[in-house]
């Protein structure tokens, strides 16, 4: 899929949003309604449509089509420079946001921040629409981008209400947040929203007078603030429960790893968090990171792959491999019937098209992958699945800009960092020698599950699948036979 370019100029972006504009149609004004925007809002945040269209489109504008069926939102600078255009599906289509050129270090209402001391941070444009409409002072980040440090050194000096979701992502990324803003906001506040309201908008829907309870929210906040500054555990408990609800009924949505065992052991599947896979040199850890990723992507889940280890030829000849049952010697020699690999290729389009290879070069840094995953994200509109292989051959640069190898235990922490700020699991390969030490202590404290592939030496093709560590389930280990010759794992019983 092309990744949009990284930048438009301002009158291309002022004819399409001209365009959009115009198309702010009845169907349009109905969704804003539902979600209790007034036209005087629409008008004044200049909120745009693209209806759907039937038949031939001769308009030969970039984003022609881009936007179908989404209210379309200008956003500006803080010179009020138009710089992108989002769009949010009004049939909760996935993905439900769009950007046009992705400039995600910009807030929506970014204006703000110069027009006031207090600042309301939320999570969604409706949020700042609705807190608008009260007169109270709000921007977010884009849906698509994650709160960095560039974003909160344009908040120094202001005094931060944090008004994200109160569930277990919205207040794990209010605390990442909150810890960002530490040393640069005069104060920072988390706004605890009443139990059963999603997000601030369902909020203002539902509540009588909405603007009034909102403000005494914040007062409340405030006070508590000063009476207690650090807040106990007494907020968490809804959440806390309600975590523990859906696992007890089963209900927890992860993403699943193609090995319902290995679900099972994490409770759902894959969540946000660090997971790293260990074992010896040519124990099978890039083919099974490689089928993971696979299975994963088959299921519609996009999936980024960094590969320091193997080419993107050498990854694509391993999957062939598993489609056509044979060695991948076989494929990366050339010795296959080139209409036996034609078909595997096509079977592959379906993987393919929720798959993004990159080749990890040994100057490819953490912060060129970054860019990387997030024109992805700003493409399509969703967070994919990251894969790295492997974490021990990744580079940083230090602050004169020079390439640093072997510092493990950073490359984790930010792996870490990548996958609460993105809010998606991030799984990681590394080798290890037989003799090696165990990891160290700061690369364990950065990761949340730690597998370990384990060769049975008295069975051939036997391998045993560690659980080390498991913050989102219990430890144990998965029974499975690694076909070598064919690229492939199998779940298989465990012993009696």
């Amino acid at each position: 899929m092309e990744i949009l370019p990284k930048r438009l100029c301002t009158e291309d972006l002022q004819k399409l949003h001209a365009h959009y504009q115009k198309n702010l149609n009845q169907e349009a004004l109905d969704y804003l309604k539902k979600r209790g925007i007034l036209p005087a809002t629409a008008e004044k945040f200049q909120l745009g449509f693209e209806p759907f269209q039937i038949g031939f489109n001769s308009q030969r504008g970039k984003a022609s089509g881009h936007f179908t069926n989404c209210i379309v939102f200008p956003v500006k600078d803080m010179q009020g420079q138009m710089v992108d255009l989002i769009g949010r599906s009004i049939f909760d289509e996935q993905p439900k946001y769009k950007t046009l050129v992705g400039r995600g270090e910009i807030f929506y209402n970014e204006k703000t921040i110069a027009e006031s001391d207090d600042i309301l941070l939320c999570r969604n444009v409706f949020d700042v629409l609705s807190l608008e409409q009260g007169d109270l002072p709000a921007l977010c980040v884009h849906d698509y981008a994650g709160f960095k440090e560039s974003h909160a050194q344009k908040l120094t000096g202001k005094r931060v209400f944090i008004c994200y979701p109160n569930d277990e992502a919205g207040r794990r990324e209010s605390n990442r947040v909150s810890s960002l803003l530490a040393e640069l906001a005069t104060e920072v506040y988390t706004v605890f929203l009443p139990e059963g309201f999603r997000d601030v908008n369902h909020f203002f829907v539902q509540v009588k007078n909405p603007t009034d309870t909102f403000q005494q929210l914040l007062q409340e906040t405030v006070e508590e603030s000063v009476n207690v500054p650090v807040s106990p555990d007494v907020r968490n408990l809804v959440v806390f429960l309600e975590e523990y609800q859906k696992r007890h009924q089963g209900h927890l949505q992860g993403i699943s790893t193609g090995f319902d065992s290995l679900d099972q052991k994490l409770m759902g599947g894959l969540r946000t968090g660090l997971y790293l896979i260990t074992g010896l040199v040519s124990s099978g850890k890039s083919m099974l990171l490689r089928q993971m990723a696979d299975q994963i992507a088959q299921s519609g889940t996009p999936v980024v792959y960094v590969s320091w280890d193997m080419t993107g030829f050498e990854l694509w000849a391993r999957s062939m491999a598993r489609l056509l049952q044979m060695s991948p010697q076989h494929i990366i020699s050339a010795k296959v019937p080139i209409n036996k690999l034609n078909q595997a290729n096509q079977e592959y389009l379906t993987i393919a098209k929720n798959m993004w290879t990159l080749e990890g070069r040994m100057d490819t840094t953490l912060d060129e992958v970054e860019d990387y995953v997030e024109r992805i994200i700003q493409s399509i509109g969703k967070v994919p699945v990251v894969f790295i292989d492997h974490l021990f051959r990744v580079p940083l640069r230090d602050k004169e800009g020079r390439l640093v190898q072997q510092n493990y235990s950073l490359v984790a922490y930010f792996l870490h960092q990548w996958s609460r700020q993105w809010d998606t699991p991030i799984i990681a390969a590394a080798p290890r020698q037989s003799q090696d030490p165990p990891l160290h202590s700061s690369i364990e404290a950065a990761v949340d599950v730690i597998l370990s592939l384990e060769a049975n030496e008295d069975q051939e093709q036997s391998i045993t699948l560690q659980l080390k560590k498991n913050r989102n389930g219990t430890l144990g280990e998965l029974a499975f036979t690694f076909d070598k010759e064919k690229a492939v794992f199998f779940p298989s019983q465990p012993k009696l």
